[in-house]
C-alpha cells in the first residue's frame, strides 16, 4: 500500500514540475538542438518523425540525425546510405530481432530517410549494443580499409566497451551518463552544425523510475550543459 502511496505521490510531484519540455516551441525561438521522445514501435510516432525529419531536411537544411544507436550502428547506417543495395540495412536489421527496432515500420523509417533524404548523417550516441556483433562488424571493416589508426576505429572501440560495461551490471545512470557525453562529442564536432535527435522518452522526460532512483534523462542533462538552445517534446502526446 505504501509504495503505491509513494508512487501516486512521484506521479503527482513529476506532473508539478515545471521542465523544458513543450508542446510547441515558441514561433520566434532558434533552437540548435531539437530532441523527441518516442513510445518504441509505435507507427503513428515513426511517422511523424518522418515528417518532422523531412521538414528539418528540406526546409530548414539540417543534415544530421542523432539516433538512440551505437556509434559503429550510426556507422553501418551510414556506409548504407552511399551503398547501392541494402546489405547492411539488413545485417543491422536481422541482428534487432528480439527487440522494438526489429519491426518492419522501423526498417522502412530507415528505407523512406534515404530514399526523400539520401544526404542524411547519422550519430549514435548510446552505448554499444550489440558489440560483440555489430561492434565487431565495424571494427573489422575498418581494419580492411586501412584505418585501424583513425578516430572512428578509437570511437568504435570506446562505444564497444562502453556497451560491455552497462551490460556488466545494467547501470542506468552510467547508460543516460554516457548517452550525455557521447552527444555532446558528437554535436561540439558539428561547427554550429542544427541537429534533430530520436530517442525513447525515458531519456527525454523523467518518468517515475527516474524519481524513484535519482536518475536524470540525457536531455535534463544536455539542459544543463547547453542551456536555451535545447527545444525537447514527448511525441506521445499527440
Amino acid at each position: 500500500m505504501l509504495c503505491i502511496i509513494a508512487a501516486i505521490t512521484l506521479v503527482s510531484m513529476a506532473a508539478s514540475i515545471r521542465s523544458f519540455i513543450e508542446n510547441n516551441p515558441p514561433k520566434n525561438r532558434d533552437y540548435s538542438i531539437y530532441l523527441y521522445g518516442e513510445t518504441h514501435g509505435d507507427k503513428k510516432i515513426i511517422n511523424r518523425e518522418l515528417e518532422l525529419w523531412y521538414d528539418f531536411y528540406h526546409n530548414h537544411g539540417m543534415r544530421h540525425l542523432f539516433i538512440e544507436s551505437s556509434y559503429f550502428d550510426s556507422g553501418i547506417l551510414n556506409l548504407w546510405m552511399q551503398a547501392e543495395d541494402d546489405y547492411y540495412l539488413d545485417y543491422l536489421y536481422e541482428g534487432w530481432e528480439g527487440s522494438f527496432s526489429y519491426d518492419p515500420a522501423v526498417r522502412n523509417f530507415y528505407v523512406q530517410i534515404k530514399i526523400n533524404c539520401p544526404e542524411t548523417i547519422f550519430h549514435g550516441i548510446d552505448v554499444g549494443h550489440q558489440h560483440d556483433r555489430a561492434g565487431e562488424f565495424y571494427l573489422n571493416y575498418l581494419q580492411e580499409n586501412g584505418l585501424k589508426d583513425s578516430e572512428e576505429y578509437r570511437l568504435t572501440l570506446e562505444s564497444i566497451n562502453q556497451g560491455i560495461r552497462f551490460y556488466n551490471d545494467f547501470d542506468m545512470e552510467y547508460r543516460e551518463e554516457m548517452m550525455t557525453q557521447n552527444f555532446i562529442r558528437e554535436f561540439d564536432s558539428l561547427n554550429n552544425e542544427k541537429v534533430m535527435g530520436i530517442f525513447g522518452g525515458a531519456h527525454i522526460k523523467k518518468d517515475i523510475f527516474g524519481y524513484i532512483f535519482r536518475i536524470d534523462p540525457m536531455a535534463y542533462r544536455l539542459k544543463e550543459y547547453y542551456g536555451n538552445i535545447i527545444y525537447a517534446k514527448q511525441l506521445d502526446r499527440l
